[in-house]
């Protein structure tokens, strides 16, 4: 079989230990080998408890062109994701889960990718329940008002051209926002349908909800504008009740007959400014996040395999192009 010319990263993030996640890596390194004779295996672990000095010894001396970028702190996914690309260097990218995603969907949405695609996105074919259809269908709706439109059952698969990381990397802070900023590169996109291993519908509607809202909140102003016009509203029928409230006083001089009305309505004018606050709260950390000179996230250090080079690979080609077709214009044929 003649190995691809293409550089191949992919990039993985390990919240739990090394160790659960040897055997996936293992299976994907010898996958890779087969099929590319360029490749590696970004390991991203966030925080500094999250491994130990000997498991990291069994992967890199066991698994080939493996590189564990450990960072300082627990970060949001979000942003774990951006420092493993923004370190990968592949003609293609990659993102990969070793816990739901089978090995051999490595290989496939490259060649998706390759085919013209410059971000592919993963598409499950699993069943759902109905719960999680309803609620991954009401988001779905909210954020396609900020401009998300994503498909349908998507997952965290990706896989993106260089030219697609490039633009993604360029264009600053991942707080909050890497999925959307790789959605809106303008770069063409399509889905990739596969069968996860395993899935997790998992996360509790109050996570959902907050997820959403961050994503929301972080991604566009259109939710402070909602709830201006919610304050607006709320302005208009307090101006109505006032006039009402006249109204019964000049004609029937009972004023007691109001005060459960008046109690009621004060209530919801209280739940009304409360939800206004809350959003303001957030986008005043919205404006604290962007304008803070810290970093996204501080690596400690980076260790590599001890073999991360195709040893029978010669360093002199006999064309600077690809035999292989690449529609994205990716590696030594753009």
């Amino acid at each position: 079989m003649i190995k691809s010319e293409s550089f191949v990263s992919v990039v993985t993030v390990i919240y739990g230990h090394l160790e659960e996640v040897y055997e996936p890596l293992k299976k994907l390194s010898l996958t890779l080998d087969e099929s590319y004779s360029d490749y590696e295996i970004v390991v991203v672990v966030p925080g500094v408890n999250s491994t130990n000095a000997q498991i990291e010894d069994r992967i890199l001396k066991d698994i080939n062109c493996v590189r564990i970028i450990l960072l300082s702190s627990p970060v949001y996914h979000d942003v774990a994701l951006a420092a493993g690309l923004e370190n990968a260097i592949g003609d293609f990218v990659v993102l990969w889960n070793p816990v739901s995603d089978p090995v051999d969907v490595v290989h496939q949405i490259v060649e998706q990718c390759r085919a013209g695609s410059d971000i592919v996105i993963g598409v499950t074919n699993k069943a759902r329940s109905l719960r999680y259809s309803l609620i991954r269908k009401m988001m779905n709706v909210a954020l396609r008002t900020i401009d998300y439109d994503i498909p349908a059952n998507s997952t965290s698969l990706r896989c993106l051209s260089r030219r697609a990381v490039n633009a993604v990397t360029r264009i600053g802070k991942f707080h909050h926002q890497f999925y959307l900023r790789i959605q809106k590169t303008g770069y063409t996109a399509s889905a990739f349908n596969y069968m996860p291993v395993k899935e997790n519908e998992g996360a509790k509607i109050i996570e959902s909800l907050r997820r959403l809202l961050r994503l929301m909140v972080f991604n566009s102003a259109r939710p402070l504008r909602w709830m201006s016009m919610l304050g607006f509203f709320g302005s208009v029928a307090g101006l109505l009740f006032a006039c009402y409230s006249v109204l019964i006083h000049l004609i029937n001089g009972h004023v007691v007959e109001g005060w459960t009305t008046t109690i009621l309505f004060m209530s919801v004018m209280f739940i009304i400014q409360f939800v206004m606050m809350a959003f303001f709260g957030e986008y005043l950390g919205r404006m604290l996040d962007e304008n803070s000179a810290q970093a996204g996230y501080a690596v400690v250090y980076e260790r590599n395999s001890d073999v991360m080079v195709n040893v029978d690979r010669v360093n002199v080609l006999e064309t600077s192009l690809m035999h292989e077709p690449n529609n994205v214009q990716t590696g030594r044929d753009k």
